[in-house]
């Protein structure tokens, strides 16, 4: 369907609702209003406040709705601009997709922190005149992508350019926006069937409209780019957005909750998704849906790869070259998104390499804490250390520390919680004295390890320590690790 066809359907189904609505409101308002009979058959009004109050609600509704989206301003872009000069190479790229695909060229080249690339047009007129182009390229597509591939998804989003689709998908989001937003705001619950169905009617008539035009964006990449270079981006998108999203759920925000950010955020992207692209690959096809939603705008990815193979292919030379070559100064770009985007007051800097440690260290000493606490209120002790804590084992008085530590918990929960409150005085005693330290791992915890290079054994440890007649091997396991436990903890720091 043409572009413009989608821009006259939505004005029309617009203004349908709006007709709809109307004669909701004056139909179920004048019979809220009608009138009535009495004994001798002359006529009286009946006022009938429910179901005025349903047609006012409607009306408010409406109102509403229209008031919010006339008056909204779009929300500021996200990211960092790249200049011709900054990314001379990506720039040419981009002027030389637009004269390929027939449209005026962009006037900025914006850099994001998301996996993703898309187009943006201020227009005015809801979208009937034209305005200032934007593309919007994700940064961590970079390290996952060739420039092959990087030139097919500029190619497709300068197809949605060059068939007018951002002015046409604006006009339809504002229509989007006021028939939901009414159907959304109106109370009763019959009216609100009636105006809900006719928005899910509008939606997916649109977005039916909006996967056509994915289809379309798709030949214009492969037109101008390849097929092959088109295909494997398909490929690799669902792989590097599902790789993006563990890379910040696994590793950056829970330092980031710490008020810590590591200070190579992009370039640890880059080396997390080499090191795990295979266990990556796998959670995104288990995270694929079967179907997509039915509001979804574009259609599913292997449906779109299929309908590329009867496009004509174009012969292109291959530019294998890892994207980042895009941008000459990656890093620096980096840094700057990430204080535009991670960046805030109080926030500690570290590399990866000490970041790890010290948050792995700082988890250690807080489950820790709460026991040295339990076992000086015990004892009476105010400098409880690992070998407090020994002596307590080795008079049988495990129970007694258990429920010192966990008062309100039941016998075995409270025994579960000094098991893994011990574990972090081991964890945490054996980097205070300097015998283990921490170590990074992209694929999973991170790794206490020994001067010797050998896993801590824990688990062993906390064996010796259970039994009262085995607490002496444990001290001489300790002392062979070179871990001393007559240091006194430092208080774990306030989160």
């Amino acid at each position: 369907m043409k572009t413009w066809l989608q821009a006259v359907l939505s004005v029309v189904l617009l203004v349908g609702f709006l007709v709809l609505a109307v004669a909701l409101v004056v139909a179920v308002g004048a019979f809220g209003l009608g009138y009535g009979t009495d004994g001798d058959g002359s006529g009286t009004r009946e006022i009938r406040p429910l179901i005025v109050g349903a047609a006012g609600t409607v009306l408010f509704a409406l109102v509403f709705t229209l008031g919010r989206v006339l008056t909204r301003r779009p929300a500021p872009l996200t990211g960092i601009l790249l200049s011709p000069e900054q990314a001379p190479e990506l720039w040419r790229i981009v002027r030389d997709l637009a004269a390929r695909v027939g449209t005026r060229e962009p006037d900025d080249v914006r850099l994001v922190a998301e996996a993703n690339a898309a187009v943006t047009e201020e227009v005015r007129l809801l979208g009937l005149l034209p305005g200032r182009r934007t593309v919007i390229l994700g940064l961590p597509l970079l390290p996952a992508y060739t420039v092959d591939q990087i030139r097919a998804v500029l190619a497709h989003e300068m197809g949605h350019f060059s068939g007018r689709h951002t002015r046409s998908v604006r006009i339809a989001l504002r229509a989007r926006m006021i028939i939901v937003g009414a159907a959304q705001n109106t109370v009763d619950g019959v009216l609100r069937a009636v105006l809900s169905a006719y928005a899910r009617l509008f939606v997916a008539v649109e977005q039916g409209i909006s996967r056509q035009m994915e289809y379309e964006a798709d030949r214009y990449a492969v037109a101008v780019a390849g097929r092959d270079a088109m295909v494997n981006a398909l490929r690799e998108i669902r792989l590097v957005g599902t790789g993006w999203d563990g890379y910040l759920a696994d590793h950056v925000l829970p330092a980031y909750d710490r008020g810590h950010l590591p200070e190579d955020l992009f370039e640890g992207f880059a080396a997390y998704l080499a090191e795990c692209r295979g266990e990556i690959r796998e959670r995104s096809v288990e995270v694929a849906p079967a179907e997509p939603a039915w509001w979804e705008s574009h259609p599913p990815l292997r449906e779109r790869i299929a309908a590329l193979r009867f496009v004509p292919d174009v012969p292109v030379i291959p530019d294998r070259r890892p994207a980042t070559v895009l941008v000459p100064d990656l890093d620096t770009a980096g840094r700057r998104l990430r204080e535009s985007r991670f960046d805030r007051p109080g926030t500690r800097l570290l590399p990866w390499d000490r970041l790890t440690p010290t948050l792995a260290h700082r988890s250690a000493r807080e489950q820790a804490d709460p026991l040295y606490r339990a076992a000086a209120r015990l004892t009476g002790r105010p400098d409880a250390d690992l070998g407090l804590l020994l002596d307590l084992l080795a008079e049988d008085r495990c129970l007694d520390l258990a429920r010192e530590l966990a008062p309100d918990a039941a016998e075995e929960d409270a025994l579960r919680s000094l098991t893994v409150a011990y574990e972090g005085a081991l964890e945490a005693a054996a980097v205070d004295s300097a015998a283990a330290s921490w170590r990074h791992s992209w694929s999973g915890q991170p790794e206490l390890s020994t001067t010797a290079g050998e896993p801590l054994p824990l688990g062993e440890l906390v064996d010796l320590s259970a039994d009262p007649a085995t607490v002496p091997a444990a001290r001489d396991r300790l002392a062979a690790l070179g871990i001393r436990t007559t240091v006194t903890p430092a208080a774990a720091p306030t989160t």
